[in-house]
């Protein structure tokens, strides 16, 4: 099997919000921040930065060499983003152009090699643009292996692929706050009950964020049935850090819909701050086959009790004429 020249760039970003609190690492390095001189009780897992327009912010990332032989290792700044689906939280890769964080981080070495179970402390400068936005800038400081370590399958060729770990950044410019939550296309889809059973189904629905604040929004989904009896619902609704002006579709799946059942899906999402929207849609569902079966039965009972009503009916009798008397 040949192998692709080019060389695929992987990054591997920070733990979502809500697992459990570690630095970023694949198990061979780790990249978090350079714990202050006075350490607090908590170590500091992301960076959360705070400058005005037109001024620069400093700090230092640590890279922790965890194997047993000396890595050498790419530094840069890469503006982060949300997938289009399950609101996974990304860096772009080196060759992608910055626009935020990607753009105005200035890693103090391109590269720096790390000996084996050591580790280094790289400074880097963030420079805040005189015409930034306010609000939330989020990104990371990626730290990526000189040479290839690994190869993976790619449409039946073997690709060779770069690893890399970041340790997020969260920088807020100065100037007017505002949150904002919204709530779009939600859809509900569901089996054809072709006999009178129950049938399953699922849900899809959009969360954007409007406003100019990251926020990891509480998502609740209810699914209710005819009469308001509760559908099952499968999994839990996922944790996400939803980036300013974000845009990800959600979704998930449910069973014990009856087979003939209006279905409301609802979903609300919340986050601090007073912020919430809500947004809903019902789909209704019919066995057409059960429901063909009934209306023919009600038919031929229809035809069957009319006839029978017309077999019991007494007839009047034809009077005969009276005989005539012939003198």
């Amino acid at each position: 099997m040949r192998s692709l020249t080019s060389v695929l760039a992987v990054v591997l970003a920070v733990a979502l919000v809500g697992a459990p609190a570690h630095a970023a690492d694949n198990g061979e390095w780790s990249v978090n921040p350079t714990p202050p001189a006075q350490p607090g009780p908590a170590p500091r897992l992301y960076f959360f930065l705070e400058s005005p327009p037109g001024t620069s912010v400093q700090d230092s990332v640590r890279v922790t060499n965890l194997a047993d032989q000396p890595r050498t290792f790419r530094l840069y700044g890469a503006d982060a983003y949300n997938t289009p689906r399950d609101g996974g939280f990304g860096l772009r890769t080196q060759d992608a152009a910055g626009v935020d964080i990607g753009a105005w981080t200035q890693v103090g070495a391109a590269t720096v090699t790390v000996p084996a179970k050591s580790q280094a402390d790289v400074p880097f400068v963030i420079t805040v643009p005189t015409n930034a936005t306010p609000g939330d800038h989020v990104g990371g400081v990626v730290a990526m292996e000189e040479q290839p370590g690994a190869t993976t399958k790619q449409n039946g060729v073997d690709v060779t692929v770069r690893r890399a770990v970041a340790a997020r950044v969260y920088l807020r410019v100065s100037g007017p706050t505002v949150p904002g939550l919204r709530v779009d296309h939600v859809t509900t889809k569901h089996g054809t009950p072709w006999l009178p059973s129950t049938v399953d189904g699922s849900y899809t629905y959009d969360v954007v964020n409007t406003g100019n604040l990251h926020l990891p929004p509480k998502l609740e989904v209810r699914v209710t049935g005819l009469f308001g009896h509760r559908i099952a619902q499968h999994g839990s609704a996922p944790q996400i850090d939803l980036l300013p002006g974000a845009r990800t579709r959600l979704g998930g799946t449910f069973s014990g819909v009856w087979p003939f059942d209006v279905v409301t899906t609802s979903v609300t999402v919340t986050a601090d701050g007073g912020v919430s929207a809500r947004s809903q849609d019902t789909t209704v569902v019919v066995s057409w086959p059960t429901l063909a079966v009934v209306v023919a039965g009600l038919v031929l009972l229809v035809w069957y009790r009319r006839r029978r009503a017309a077999a019991v009916t007494a007839k009047p009798r034809r009077r005969l004429p009276e005989p005539v008397t012939v003198r």
